[in-house]
């Protein structure tokens, strides 16, 4: 896997399973692609009410952490997968396949996140986050 290749996939990984703080309307520990997903619905029901007061700056709000944490989470990748570059390409990719795999299955099995705009649970697994 060539490293720009092993960047991606990291990048990628992160922006779906890595828990980062979100501030703002509550405090959660969500995955960046979580918060860009409540910044679009806030979005997109602000639009179709025609609402004015709240409803931009909470999508304001949530969208920007998301595209902040997302280029914070590409320099990261960025640098890990540099410093996954000196292994041989057999190697490397092995390894960021297991540090991928790792985090996701951790994701999915543990709550690990916490999540107050959930109608279901304030702790909740990765699954529990997108559903």
């Amino acid at each position: 896997m060539s490293s720009r290749a092993l960047r991606r996939l990291l990048w990628l990984a992160a922006l779906v399973a890595l828990p980062v703080p979100l501030v703002g309307v509550g405090v959660a520990l969500v995955p960046p692609l979580s918060a860009l997903e409540l910044g679009a619905l806030s979005l997109a029901f602000t639009v179709v009410e025609h609402a004015h007061g709240i409803g931009g700056l909470v999508a304001g709000l949530f969208l920007a952490q998301a595209l902040s944490w997302a280029a914070a989470l590409w320099l990261a990748a960025a640098l890990l997968a540099r410093a996954l570059a000196l292994l041989p390409p057999f190697v490397r990719t092995r390894a960021a396949m297991f540090l991928v795999v790792l985090g996701l299955s951790l994701g999915v099995m543990q709550p690990i996140y916490r999540t107050p705009y959930s109608s279901r649970a304030a702790h909740s697994t990765l699954l529990g986050v997108y559903w």
